[in-house]
């Protein structure tokens, strides 16, 4: 939960001074994994562009998390709204009841808008 706090913050005073999302790099954001390949021992931080993703934060568990298969996936999205300055979140899961209910409860309450589901994020 601090990891994705962090990354808020980062990008919100990004968007702040540059109207615009930033990539990890742009905004000062490192992962827990960063210098290996964005890995830990538990999750990967890499997602499909790695830290070069302008708004979006994910992650994969590299290993089965009690009912949380390995796989499974966390991602935050930030959209940034040029006519009022304004970044929102949209968060969710593949494995919203096996994962983060369980394991990280306050994920959710890091969305400002839709439910926290991937479909709310297509």
């Amino acid at each position: 939960m601090v990891l994705t706090l962090s990354y808020v913050k980062l990008q919100e005073a990004y968007a702040s001074e540059k109207t615009d999302l930033g990539s990890f790099a742009a905004i000062g954001y490192k992962t827990p994994g960063a210098g290996n390949g964005d890995k830990t021992t538990v999750f990967d931080y890499s997602g499909q562009n790695g830290s070069d993703k302008k708004g979006v934060w994910d992650a994969a568990s590299l290993v089965g998390l009690n009912d949380c298969t390995k796989g499974s996936k966390w991602l935050l999205k930030a959209t940034f709204a040029s006519t009022t300055g304004n970044v929102t979140f949209a968060v969710g899961s593949d494995a919203t009841s096996k994962c983060i209910t369980p394991l990280t409860p306050n994920f959710c309450n890091l969305a400002t808008t839709g439910s926290c589901t991937l479909t709310a994020l297509q």
